[in-house]
């Protein structure tokens, strides 16, 4: 099982600064990352449970939802989203704001992550993961809500962490069917909708699927960013089932087979699959938070841009 990653002292209590330990305090008490590695996924996915408090569960949503309403955008799914940090133009070029206290002061999650990120990673002979954070991706997913096959693109550094608040959801992960060296399954579904991976054909069923609980942090890198797709089912429940002892890679109609089962660090679930061989969880409405580095960044973010319409200097 997972180690801890925090201790009572980094609670929040009654919305003080003060009441929670900076997470410069606290991390040392990271394990290793590889702790968290989910297995026989290609470079490489970590699930790190219970990342946050309820407590700080609870303040972060109450923010986002205190958000001005401009500040909430509609996709034709109905789905809601928000970008702080920046939007970013037709160009893959970041124009920078300034991101709000709730993520980068109290409670410091962007720093936490950071710091989860370099104190974990480090080792003997290892280089240190850095992020850099500068612009985060906030979605809103009520129950039945789900978003399509999709790469985020090569405009972002190929190390996301996305935290999720208020429900669970599964994740599912796809690759693309090379023609010259086809991997299973060889049944072609739809081709990918991004401007990179357009005519690329994808595999019709995910290669993984991944639970993602409240208060995760699940990390994604390489490859797994680069050359990978990923997704969200559009339903209200979900039903996992226990992993077939033959190995079989067939996929149940009635149900997925999840790949972090041993690091989701919730012994109800693990239990029931055990017992009974599956679990049946309903959705609510759910919060993700992407932490991403745009790698091109306009100096002077919005200000640039009507500088240089009016033809002056950066």
């Amino acid at each position: 099982m997972p180690i801890p990653i925090h201790d009572d002292d980094s609670q929040i209590r009654n919305g003080s600064n003060s009441a929670s330990a900076s997470a410069t305090e606290h991390a040392y008490a990271f394990p290793a990352l590889k702790h968290f590695r989910v297995q026989n996924i290609p470079p490489a996915a970590y699930y790190i449970p219970d990342f946050i408090t309820p407590e700080e569960e609870e303040y972060l949503i109450r923010k986002i939802e205190e958000s001005p309403q401009p500040k909430w955008k509609k996709v034709g799914t109905g789905r809601r989203l928000q970008y702080w940090g920046g939007t970013m133009s037709k160009n893959g070029i970041l124009l920078p704001e300034a991101l709000p206290a709730f993520l980068s002061s109290f409670p410091d999650i962007i720093e936490r992550i950071e710091s989860f990120l370099r104190v974990a990673s480090s080792g003997k002979g290892k280089e240190r993961m850095q992020l850099d954070i500068n612009q985060v991706l906030v979605n809103e997913y009520q129950p039945g809500q789900g978003i399509s096959p999709h790469e985020d693109g090569p405009a972002f550094h190929p190390l996301v962490a996305t935290l999720s608040l208020g429900s669970h959801t599964i994740l599912d992960l796809h690759h693309y069917i090379n023609p010259t060296c086809p991997s299973p399954p060889m049944i072609p579904s739809s081709s990918s909708s991004t401007a990179e991976g357009e005519g690329k054909t994808i595999a019709a069923i995910p290669m993984a699927h991944l639970l993602l609980m409240p208060r995760s942090l699940l990390v994604l890198s390489s490859s797994l960013y680069t050359s990978h797709l990923h997704s969200i089912a559009s339903r209200e429940r979900d039903t996992i089932i226990r992993a077939p002892s033959d190995d079989s890679t067939k996929e149940e109609q009635d149900g997925v087979v999840i790949w972090n089962t041993e690091l989701l660090g919730d012994p109800d679930i693990v239990d029931t699959l055990s017992k009974d061989g599956r679990w049946i969880g309903e959705r609510g409405k759910r919060i993700s938070l992407t932490f991403r580095k745009a790698e091109k960044v306009l100096k002077g973010g919005p200000a640039g841009v009507l500088g240089r319409s009016l033809g002056l200097k950066k």
